[in-house]
C-alpha cells in the first residue's frame, strides 16, 4: 500500500511502482482523488483516515508492506506505525523528520515480536546519507567521528516546506559520545568540498544522528548543509520565527502559507538538480576516510529508493525491528539507484599516500 499516494511524492512513488510491475493499493483520505488516481494507473485503492487505528488496521489486514508518504510525518507516522504493528505489516516511510526516527526506534522490540520491519527514511533524506556513511565507516574501522555535508536544495514541494518549517528549532541535534545532544543553531560550521572547492556548511538536525549511529556505531555524528553568509547570520532569528509558528494559535497561518507554494518542482527543474553529499569518517589517530556521492534530485531518487526497498521487503528480504537502509541492504545499495555516482576522496586507511603510511598515528 502507498498511503498518501495523491501527494506530490506519493504520486511519483505510485507511478514508479506501476512501472516496475507492482500492483500497489493506493490509499488516502480523499476518496475522489484516490479513486481517480487509481483509475488512471489501473490499480486498486482504498479510502481510510489516520484518525482511527481500528480503521487503519482493517485497511492493512491483507497488506504486507506500507510506504507511508503522507506528511507532516511527525503527526502522521505515529498512528500508521501503531496500525502496522498491530496488523503485522512492514512500515516504510519517506520522512526526513528526526522525531519520527526516534518514535520508530522506540518501538523496535514491538516490531521484532511482530516480525515486521520499521524503516523510516526509505527516501533520499536517509538512503543516500546512510549508505555513504556506511561506506566511509567500512573503509576506516574504529572511526570515532562521522560528519556529513550536503549541498543546499533549491527544490521544495509544498509538503516538504510545511514539514521543514514546522520542525524549525533554535537547537540542533547531534550525537556526542554515543548520546544525542543539542547545540545552539549557528554555532557549528564546517567546510566541505562538494566538487567545486570548499563551501561553508552549517550544522542541522538530521536523522543520521540516530540512523547512522544504528548503521555504523560511530559515537560522534554531525550533519551539515551548505548555506550562504546571510543564512548563517539569520539562522537563529529564522529558527525562532519557525518555533513561534509551531504554537497552536499560529499553526493555521503556517498551513495557509504552505498552501500558496507550488505542489512540487517541475520535472525539468528536477532533471537539472544533482544533490551532492560528502561523508567523512575520522578515527582517534586523525586518519580520515572521505567520499562524495552525487544523486538524481531528491524527489525522483525517493520514488526509486522507496519502491526498490518495498520490492525487497515483499520478496522476503527484510530484518524485523527498527532498521536503516545500509544496515539491511549494504552501503552499495545506493549505487543501484539511477543517477547515483560515488567517488572516494582518499586512499584506504591501510594504503600509503605520499610515502606516509596511513596505518600509523598522525602526530
Amino acid at each position: 500500500m502507498i498511503y498518501g499516494s495523491t501527494g506530490f511524492t506519493g504520486r511519483l512513488i505510485a507511478q514508479r511502482a506501476v512501472e516496475v510491475g507492482l500492483a500497489p493499493v493506493l490509499a488516502g483520505r480523499d476518496e475522489d482523488r484516490v479513486r481517480l488516481q487509481a483509475e488512471f494507473l489501473g490499480t486498486s485503492w482504498r479510502t481510510v483516515s489516520l484518525d482511527s487505528i481500528e480503521a487503519l488496521m482493517e485497511a492493512l489486514s491483507d497488506i504486507e508492506a506500507v510506504v507511508h508518504a503522507a506528511g507532516p510525518f511527525v503527526a502522521t507516522a505515529p498512528p500508521m506505525l501503531e496500525a502496522c504493528l498491530r496488523a503485522k505489516t512492514h512500515y516504510l516511510d519517506v520522512s526526513g523528520e528526526l522525531p519520527v526516527f526516534r518514535e520508530a526506534f522506540g518501538r523496535d522490540s514491538e516490531a521484532v515480536r511482530a516480525g515486521v520491519m520499521l524503516m523510516p527514511g526509505a527516501a533520499w533524506s536517509v538512503v543516500a546519507t546512510d549508505c555513504l556513511a556506511a561506506h566511509v565507516a567500512a573503509r576506516l574501522p574504529g572511526a570515532k567521528y562521522l560528519r556529513l555535508g550536503m549541498t543546499r536544495s533549491r527544490l521544495y514541494s509544498r509538503g516538504t516546506a510545511r514539514s521543514a518549517f514546522g520542525l524549525m528549532s533554535s537547537e540542533v541535534v547531534i550525537r556526542r559520545n554515543g548520546r544525542l545532544t543539542r547545540v545552539p543553531i549557528g554555532r557549528m560550521e564546517r567546510n566541505f568540498d562538494f566538487g567545486e572547492g570548499e563551501r561553508t556548511s552549517m550544522a542541522l538536525s538530521w536523522p543520521d544522528a540516530l540512523s547512522a549511529y544504528h548503521t555504523t556505531g560511530i559515537p560522534n555524528i554531525e550533519a551539515y548543509m551548505e548555506v550562504g553568509a546571510a543564512a548563517r547570520v539569520l539562522a537563529p532569528l529564522t529558527a525562532r520565527i519557525g518555533e513561534a509558528f509551531q504554537l497552536p494559535v499560529l499553526r493555521p497561518v503556517l498551513r495557509l502559507g504552505a498552501a500558496v507554494l507550488p505542489e512540487g518542482p517541475a520535472e525539468a527543474a528536477r532533471k537539472l538538480a544533482q544533490p551532492v553529499i560528502v561523508a567523512e569518517a575520522e578515527d582517534a589517530w586523525r586518519r580520515v576516510s572521505r567520499a562524495r556521492l552525487t544523486t538524481a534530485d531528491g524527489y525522483d531518487f525517493t520514488a526509486l529508493a522507496a519502491v526498490a526497498i518495498a520490492e525487497r521487503v515483499i520478496g522476503g528480504d527484510f530484518e524485523p525491528g527498527y532498521q536503516t537502509p545500509a544496515r539491511v541492504y549494504g552501503a552499495d545499495f545506493v549505487l543501484r539507484i539511477d543517477g547515483t555516482t560515488r567517488i572516494d576522496l582518499d586512499l584506504r586507511a591501510d594504503e600509503t599516500a605520499h610515502g606516509t603510511s596511513l596505518t600509523q598515528p598522525i602526530a
